[in-house]
């Protein structure tokens, strides 16, 4: 009779989802001592500390089966931070510092041999292999999905699957200045080599094939989620020296469609197609949102009808007291305060407004309403595309139907994360 894993981890998990592992001691009679505790010794790359944590949990049996359940992902997910990507890449492929974590666990169990006994403590009798969470959040049944294998195999680049990329849109609309990346998950790095984008005209004839090596890392815990540039300035950014195929620009005033594929050295397809379309700018000022998606990658969205801006604020005042004193005596004057404004701070709002959309576009518009991060693109001071965090202001979102609502856009209100002050 022995230590058993009933549960156990899988090799990727979205931290910001149940990350459950149960044990059992199946002798009862180790099981019923004295102050019986499973003890959990879970182990995490620290990536920017570069160390290994050690943080110990026990847990007493399940009062019915006797099982011992360990839910890590509240603590494996201190050690996790989503972000996107810096504007000024040049990178075709790059990792993110903190997007995934490396963690194993060790099993073991305490007790008393008797009442009277001190407890002894039995480290290391089972222990799970390595895996890695990363900073995904899914939606309950989509969750189960995953866990019961169907989108865990889907969602991974390698020579066996032609793996997702981690957006629910596949085929995104760009102008040429805009910059985006694309997440994708790899269990094994070395089977991405190299990504290729074909450019095609608006009459759907070539126009150029690409291909851009994968220079990022491929023995750290991080190559294991890796970002792809995908958008026309951010592919037209990536510096020469990584293609093995074309020269830059990537992206012209010729194309007007191009797609983007990962493959391994033999040319073995190890990703699904991404096909962009190129849309020329509008009349209205675009402002290109960026938020991230529940797969804890970043998403981007262009809104190209007549979005508002304004500013609302708050302000405090009080009432002066003392007269108008002047050496003739009192003076008074109709330009001579009574009321002053001492505090005014105010945040500037945008009301972004879309163009007609699709129903499929509406439903994955829904991330973006309920994201916990967003940035706005704006072009800076130096003349280049940046970002600005913006707050998602939104609390609801409506189903749209193609066959009942025929047209419909998207409007959100999003709100620049930082506050301008005057006071007196």
């Amino acid at each position: 009779m022995a230590l058993v894993i009933k549960t156990n981890l899988k090799e990727f998990s979205p931290v910001y989802n149940p990350i459950e592992l149960v044990v059992h001691q199946n002798s009862a009679g180790t099981r019923t001592k004295p102050d019986y505790k499973y003890v959990f010794d879970i182990f995490i790359n620290d990536n920017k500390e570069l160390t290994t944590r050690t943080i110990r949990t026990k847990v007493a049996p399940d009062p019915k089966l006797g099982y011992g359940l360990q839910d890590v992902s509240q603590i494996v997910s201190k050690f996790i931070n989503e972000e996107i990507v810096d504007y000024a890449s040049d990178n075709g492929f790059s990792l993110s510092a903190d997007g995934i974590v490396k963690y194993w666990v060790e099993i073991g169990e305490e007790y008393r041999l008797t009442v009277d006994d001190p407890i002894v403590v039995y480290n290391d009798l089972i222990q799970t292999a390595d895996r890695y969470a990363w900073g995904a959040s899914l939606e309950r049944h989509r969750w189960i999905d995953f866990f019961n294998n169907t989108e865990y195999t889907d969602y991974i680049f390698n020579a066996n699957y032609q793996g997702e990329f981690l957006t629910n849109f596949k085929t995104p609309t760009v102008q040429i200045t805009d910059l985006g990346w694309h997440w994708f998950l790899t269990d094994t790095p070395t089977d991405v080599d190299y990504m290729r984008i074909d450019t095609y005209d608006i009459t759907g004839a070539l126009v150029g094939t690409f291909k851009v090596v994968n220079v990022a890392s491929l023995i750290l815990d991080q190559s294991r989620l890796v970002r792809l540039a995908t958008a026309p300035q951010s592919l037209n950014n990536i510096d020469s020296i990584e293609f093995s195929l074309g020269v830059q620009p990537v992206i012209t005033n010729a194309v007007h469609t191009y797609t983007i594929r990962c493959f391994r050295s033999d040319n073995v397809a190890v990703g699904e197609v991404l096909s962009f379309t190129v849309q020329n700018p509008c009349f209205y000022e675009v402002y290109r949102i960026h938020f991230e998606n529940e797969y804890g990658a970043y998403d981007s969205f262009n809104f190209t009808l007549n979005s508002k801006k304004l500013a609302e604020g708050e302000r405090k005042m009080y009432v002066t007291n003392s007269p108008n004193l002047q050496t003739s005596g009192v003076v008074y004057k109709h330009e001579t305060e009574s009321k002053v404004n001492y505090y005014t701070k105010f945040t500037d709002k945008i009301n972004l407004k879309s163009n007609f959309i699709t129903e499929d576009e509406n439903n994955w518009l829904k991330e973006m309403a309920f994201s916990p991060r967003a940035y706005l693109e704006f072009t800076d001071n130096s003349g280049v595309h940046n970002f600005k965090p913006v707050l998602i202001k939104s609390t609801k979102w409506d189903e749209k139907m193609t066959d009942i609502d025929k047209l419909f856009t998207f409007e959100v209100e999003v709100e620049l994360a930082d506050n301008f002050t005057q006071r007196r």
